[in-house]
């Protein structure tokens, strides 16, 4: 038989008598807690508030995160496995486990061991939204990043100067490397050596806008996991580790182990670190670094001769591509294509909440930033009809160039000069 123990206690008197029950004391632990919690939210909302300042963004990414970075992504970097992994599967396990206690909890009526587990979980959601606004919170509201740009006054016969040393040196790689079963280029690195030379490469950049320090991207172990979400790849400065999902085609792994450095170097915003990392990769001298950002690149690059109006110079770039490269292409797009669906649509539906709550208007479609362009049609301003050019008795187009595109421009004008203008 199982006695049930009331929340009090009954006394007896000297003669044997029953005296009035006596409640027990209420117990501190849950106002304790929930006083700790309120500490950390107040934190939370008062660091959330600051970091809507640019400047204060920007002083604080150059002064604590950097800070933070250094030390907590040295001390992570004697762990050779991803410690952004094994927290994210001990809080898997520790919420499969407080699920079933809850449950437990909820069948015996424990309301008090309820509350004080929420609380308690409430403390540690909290905490690590606290470290997580410290270390790279601020980020996605600093002052733009300083890209290596050319300018907008590219005429149509540079754009093709350029398109044609790049596709020469493109093709020129695709042909140089080893290849899988799958026609995709196989990396000439190990993982880790791979990450030591894109580490170096990415000292080069000295503008103090970027991180001095940058750590050695690690693998994930569980990589068949972030595949199936589309992820390629997370950086979590809170243990300073830039992660790379180990499952995708090995050219993705490249460009986007860059793309993760780019973010442990300070830039969080997608489209900033999608540039940078292009930047690093085009204008590297080791070979396989270059095909890599080619890879990525080019395509969105040679756009710029159709944008000028040169349709047929246009046509003859694209199909004088190496069909090496198209055949990477092609089982990388048919890789992603063979994930699940609906695992897809939850990492896509979660990264884009994710993105949209730092500030990000645009969320998931930020990842292009600074890789749209476009043509600018000017109008009379008496009859705001478009201006003709009195050659082609055409309205006249002025091409405004993506920032990929005049990243470009810029690593072709620093090997070379500005291409020519034909005069005739």
């Amino acid at each position: 038989m199982k006695m049930r123990v009331l929340p009090c206690t009954r006394t007896f008197s000297a003669s044997g008598d029953r005296a009035q029950a006596v409640p027990k004391r209420m117990s501190l632990k849950p106002f304790i807690l929930a006083e700790v919690f309120c500490v950390l939210l107040i934190f939370f909302i008062v660091m959330n508030a600051a970091r809507m300042n640019p400047e204060t963004a920007e002083w604080w990414m150059r002064h604590i995160s950097s800070g933070w970075e250094r030390v907590i992504g040295t001390l992570t970097s004697f762990i050779p496995v991803s410690v952004f992994e094994l927290l994210l599967c001990i809080v898997i396990l520790c919420g499969a486990f407080l699920f079933v206690r809850l449950v437990i909890n909820l069948c015996r009526a424990r309301f008090r061991a309820i509350l004080v587990g929420l609380i308690s979980v409430g403390i540690a959601a909290m905490y690590i939204l606290d470290l997580y606004m410290f270390s790279m919170g601020f980020g996605y509201y600093r002052a733009k990043m300083p890209g290596y740009f050319a300018g907008d006054d590219y005429k149509a016969e540079q754009t093709v100067a350029v398109a044609d040393y790049v596709l020469a040196d493109y093709n020129a790689l695709a042909e140089k490397f080893k290849r899988d079963k799958n026609g995709c280029v196989v990396c000439p690195y190990s993982f880790r050596e791979l990450a030591r030379i894109l580490r170096d490469e990415f000292s080069r950049l000295k503008n103090p806008y970027f991180f001095s320090y940058a750590p050695l991207a690690k693998p994930v172990t569980n990589s068949w996991f972030m595949s199936a979400s589309l992820i390629t790849g997370v950086s979590f400065l809170p243990t300073g580790e830039a992660n790379v999902n180990i499952s995708a085609p090995p050219t993705t792994i490249t460009y986007t182990m860059a793309h993760e450095l780019a973010h442990a170097k300070g830039v969080m915003r997608e489209g900033d670190a999608n540039l940078i990392s292009y930047y690093v990769l085009l204008s590297s001298k080791n070979d396989y670094l270059r095909y890599c950002g080619y890879y990525a690149t080019f395509y969105d690059f040679v756009d710029c001769v159709w944008l000028v109006g040169d349709d047929e110079n246009y046509a003859r770039l694209l199909s004088a591509v190496s069909p090496l490269s198209a055949k990477e292409h092609k089982f990388t797009y048919d890789y992603w294509m063979s994930q699940p669906d609906i695992i897809g649509e939850i990492g896509s539906f979660f990264n884009d909440w994710y993105l949209k709550s730092n500030g990000v208007e645009n969320g998931t479609g930020s990842y292009d930033d600074g890789n749209q362009s476009g043509t600018i049609t000017p109008t009379d301003p008496d009859t705001d009809e478009p201006i003709i050019d009195p050659d082609t008795q055409k309205p006249i187009e002025i091409p405004v160039y993506s920032e990929v595109q005049k990243t470009y421009f810029y690593i072709y004008e620093n090997m070379f000069g500005a291409p020519p203008v034909n005069q005739d």
